[in-house]
């Protein structure tokens, strides 16, 4: 179900760079492309991280979809969070950024929620609102991550009318910093190649993200589309991306 959904965030991306407002509501930009790029920033996946167990409550593996409705034509609303499935994804930051989408037929209050592995009580939570789009999160000061430390990030939403609550959860690692090679003087879309290749995710999709923004070229959306197609492999590469303006 989620190789479904994964692809209505994509229909998403043009409103970032202009009509884009984190953690609120976002308007829908609408486009259509024909065949997939030839992607430059390939996603390998970090065999030596990101495989740490964790004492958490519900163990290790994110589930990083969920629907209040299990008809796949009326899922109002789904979350879909912007990760690869399962395990645990790596960034270099400290106050990571992070993502996902949020389908519905009207306005869905959520709750973000972040956990560390040895406490008892979420050590950050964002109450959130948002119609159909793309929504980010990005950890504020007070909020480090430890490195080495699995954190699980969960997003819940209520279901008609508050009588009952989905989530979709996943988790975030702080590599130690001899850890990271990708070099300041490169250029963004060679520091997102960096990341991707050394399977640190959140750094890789958020580079090509800011990237966008600046520069709103389309070469540049359709390396986000491929990475997110990359991370989800029952996505056919060939599924070209179409809507109705």
């Amino acid at each position: 179900m989620r190789k479904i959904h994964i692809l209505g965030a994509l229909l998403m991306l043009t409103a970032w760079s202009s009509t884009y407002t984190a953690a609120g509501p976002s308007t829908a930009g609408r486009f259509q492309v024909g065949s997939a790029a030839n992607a430059d920033v390939r996603w390998t996946p970090n065999p030596d991280r990101g495989r740490a167990s964790t004492t958490m409550s519900g163990g290790r593996r994110g589930t990083p979809f969920a629907a209040c409705a299990l008809d796949d034509d009326r899922p109002d609303p789904a979350i879909t969070l912007l990760v690869p499935d399962g395990g645990v994804n790596l960034t270099t930051e400290a106050h990571p950024t992070l993502s996902w989408y949020i389908e519905s037929e009207g306005s869905v209050d959520m709750e973000f929620s972040l956990s560390h592995p040895d406490h008892a009580n979420a050590v950050y939570e964002k109450q959130v609102q948002s119609e159909t789009g793309l929504v980010e999160v990005t950890l504020p000061d007070s909020i480090a991550l430890e490195v080495g430390t699995p954190y699980r990030w969960t997003v819940f939403v209520h279901c008609e009318g508050g009588e009952y609550t989905i989530h979709a959860r996943s988790f975030v690692e702080r590599l130690p910093a001899g850890d990271v090679r990708a070099a300041e003087t490169m250029s963004s879309i060679e520091r997102a190649r960096t990341y991707a290749a050394q399977g640190i995710w959140y750094d890789a999709l958020n580079t090509l993200v800011a990237f966008y923004r600046q520069d709103g070229e389309m070469a540049t959306l359709l390396e986000i589309r491929d990475l997110l197609r990359q991370a989800e492999a029952e996505v056919p590469l060939e599924i070209a991306l179409a809507t109705e303006s």
